[in-house]
């Protein structure tokens, strides 16, 4: 596998958010009281609590008793949050300000773990187990901002050589209002999958295509402690595949790629 060092670098990423995360075998023992007593643990960096709707529940019928809420705890500049509910743990880094350059994978790998290594100590003090992970994921989320490289949705191969919109005088269609693709690759080892999808939307009343690529594993049946390698090769794919996927053009003019074309 090529080293991380060598990975194409921007200066300029159009990336606003990174999410790092796993999916456990659900702590039944693991109560709404212990929310609160595991933001204990944290709530001097991560100072505000906020509810979310449950992740994944695909329990039929809903299963009521061990229905516990998701659990936001986000830090004082608004740009790092810690997601938690009883089968799942995530780390978010987000840009929520113009000054918030994305701190690079392994500033925010190191807080992910370190802030899950805190949760595993929690269980462990609380004598609620170990964590057995079952699916791991790793998301990008890019915003490319009209007049980054495009003006219409007719010119998305300026952003995306591998998406074309003919733009025939004789042909029927005018240029499309909105704009819609994914597709999947197979990662490495038969260890998940590669998804990468795109929308396009608005941000201030300014259009917006929106990449997320993902890497996800599922069906995982390893200890946590040898999964960590599963992210760097997560992360290198992200990597690669958004630079095999997107115009050099843009790399080199907007984002300003540091490394050799």
């Amino acid at each position: 596998m090529t080293k991380l060092n060598s990975l194409p670098s921007y200066k300029k990423p159009p990336l606003i958010e990174v999410v790092c995360g796993i999916v456990f075998k659900r702590i039944e023992q693991f109560k709404a009281p212990h929310l609160g007593l595991f933001w204990e643990k944290i709530r001097d960096e991560y100072p505000t609590c906020e509810h979310a709707p449950p992740l994944g529940l695909d329990v039929e019928p809903l299963d009521l008793a061990n229905l516990l809420p998701r659990l936001w705890f986000v830090n004082q500049r608004d740009n790092e949050l810690i997601q938690l509910q009883n089968d799942r743990f995530l780390y978010n880094w987000r840009k929520k300000h113009e000054d918030d350059p994305y701190p690079r994978y392994g500033i925010v790998a190191k807080a992910f773990k370190a802030n899950l290594d805190i949760f595993q100590e929690f269980l462990k003090e609380e004598g609620l187990g170990t964590l057995n992970p079952t699916a791991c994921e790793l998301t990008y989320v890019n915003h490319i901002l009209k007049g980054q490289g495009w003006e219409s949705l007719a010119e998305i191969n300026n952003v995306l050589p591998d998406i074309n919109w003919r733009s025939d005088n004789g042909r029927f269609l005018p240029e499309p209002l909105s704009l819609g693709w994914q597709t999947t690759f197979a990662l490495p080892d038969d260890k998940g999958r590669l998804h990468v999808n795109l929308l396009q939307g608005q941000i201030d009343d300014r259009p917006v295509l929106r990449l997320d690529i993902t890497a996800r594993w599922l069906n995982v049946n390893e200890c946590l402690d040898t999964i960590w390698g599963w992210f760097d090769v997560a992360h290198e794919w992200i990597v690669r595949g958004f630079t095999d996927l997107t115009s050099r053009e843009i790399q080199s003019t907007i984002w300003e790629r540091e490394d050799t074309i």
